[in-house]
């Protein structure tokens, strides 16, 4: 291990220059379902196969659903995973934009009784897209409504008060494109928050139906919505990015055949579910039940791929009698930057982030330098699972960054340390890492303005990246 001054820029350390220069992946979050309806989690990366535009794919990396028992924490010990399921965040939207003006309304009293009815509010969060296109929060993301878990059973007064401030015509000047912007808005807006989230991110959708506005620049299109239709693509990469599903869903009202493949299309471009006249309360469980049955499965297409183009992504599972509920297509939009570029931003936005992160899995359990000493002592310990660790003349190697920053109760402080990790595991060493973890200790000298100091593993192979904060004060 190596251990650096880190400056925010990253540019005066060479470090990041021998770093891996991973390209970028494809990324995408397979549901498999068994016969009736139950999250299949026992797969291995075998069992799927990947063809991206009539290309088979190899798997970069793979990771099953978490289903374990509660993870028990040590006194000073702190995770970014406590618990031993995989996480799932659900924000239900309701769209006024897109619902008809005879719906509205009995939508809004059947949304009154269903919500109270769910079995808890904890990890669910509701707004409203009004006419003139603002999100309203009824229960928002965040503290301190993230800690309500019965927000559910008194909201109806809430959502009442702002429905009715919201119910009025529709602006007159609104027209198609402009309904189309706002809804998409919405829709980033909502994914770009949930980001910060870990686990599985759902979107379920209240509407009746999606304007679709032609993108006046693709002349002779074949009339599929994704294809043709406007600002797609942008809202794409960045649900995509964000790992957001959208679960359309028509709880009042009727459907004709073009409201419904639109629907439809939007679940199959996000890997989301359609659902159509369901009580609430079941499409609150089968999408929490699909996220229990969500892997996460990457692979790099090669750098000639991203060539600005709607690109098919069909995933297949070898078990038979299951189902793979996924994304269908990706836009294959370039990035320009360096890869070193990408690590940086990754690593700046974990820095800066008002919350953990929790694609890797980290646990750190704190102690005392010793009396002569200010600062903490830190046992780390990495999910090997989160890790791509190559197979290289008979050992498992890997390339990670650590960084260790001090923070004030509300924001970053000073300059963070850098430790750069490369394991080489024996065969032997490589099982019980699987077993028990990664481990690395780490002294971090304190001064007396630090309120918490936090934890951040980037791993230089796939840029995945996790985080964990704890007081020392």
């Amino acid at each position: 291990m190596r251990k650096v001054v880190f400056t925010l820029a990253l540019a005066a350390s060479g470090l990041l220059a021998q770093a891996p220069t991973p390209g970028p992946l494809v990324r995408l979050y397979p549901v498999v379902l068994d016969a009736a309806g139950q999250p299949v989690t026992d797969l291995t990366a075998d069992d799927f196969k990947i063809v991206d535009q009539n290309k088979a794919q190899t798997i970069f990396t793979f990771r099953q659903p978490r289903n374990q028992p509660p993870v028990k924490l040590d006194s000073l010990e702190f995770s970014n995973r406590t618990s031993g399921v995989t996480p799932h965040t659900t924000v239900i939207l309701f769209d006024m934009i897109n619902l008809a003006d005879a719906d509205r309304s009995e939508t809004w009293k059947s949304l009154d009784k269903s919500i109270p009815l769910l079995e808890s509010g904890e990890n669910i969060y509701f707004y409203l897209l009004n006419l003139e296109g603002a999100l309203i929060p009824i229960h928002p993301m965040g503290p301190p409504a993230a800690d309500d878990k019965t927000w559910h059973q008194g909201v109806a007064k809430v959502f009442d008060k702002i429905m009715k401030a919201a119910s009025h015509a529709r602006p007159v000047q609104s027209g198609a494109e402009e309904q189309v912007k706002k809804t998409f808005k919405a829709f980033e807006d909502i994914a770009n928050t949930l980001a910060a989230f870990p686990g599985r991110r759902d979107i379920v959708w209240v509407a009746n139906g999606l304007t679709t506005v032609g993108d006046p620049m693709l002349q002779g299109c074949n009339g599929d919505w994704v294809e043709c239709a406007l600002y797609v693509p942008h809202l794409a990469v960045t649900l995509a990015k964000d790992a957001v599903a959208v679960n359309p869903y028509v709880f009042i009202g009727n459907l004709n055949a073009d409201v419904n493949y639109n629907m439809d299309q939007m679940a199959l471009l996000t890997g989301g579910h359609f659902y159509f006249r369901q009580d609430l309360q079941t499409v609150i469980k089968q999408v929490a039940q699909s996220a229990a049955g969500s892997y996460s499965i990457s692979y790099d297409p090669g750098p000639e791929n991203w060539n600005r183009k709607w690109h098919h992504a069909r995933i297949t599972c070898e078990r038979k009698g299951v189902k793979v509920q996924v994304r269908e297509r990706y836009y294959a939009l370039p990035d320009s930057r360096p890869p070193m570029e990408r690590m940086k931003a990754v690593l700046m936005e974990a820095y800066q982030s008002p919350t953990d992160l929790g694609e890797v899995g980290l646990r750190t359990k704190i102690s005392s330098m010793g009396a002569d000493k200010k600062g903490v002592h830190l046992e780390i310990s990495i999910d090997p699972l989160d890790l791509l660790l190559r197979e290289q003349g008979g050992k498992h190697v890997g390339a990670l960054y650590c960084l260790i920053s001090d923070r004030t109760a509300t924001a970053p402080l000073g300059e963070p340390q850098v430790v750069e990790l490369k394991p080489e595991l024996t065969a032997e060493q490589y099982k019980m890492v699987m077993k028990d973890g990664l481990p690395f200790a780490q002294d971090h000298p304190t001064s007396d303005a630090v309120r918490e100091v936090r934890v951040i593993v980037l791993d230089q192979n796939t840029n995945a990246v996790g985080s964990v904060t704890f007081p020392v004060k």
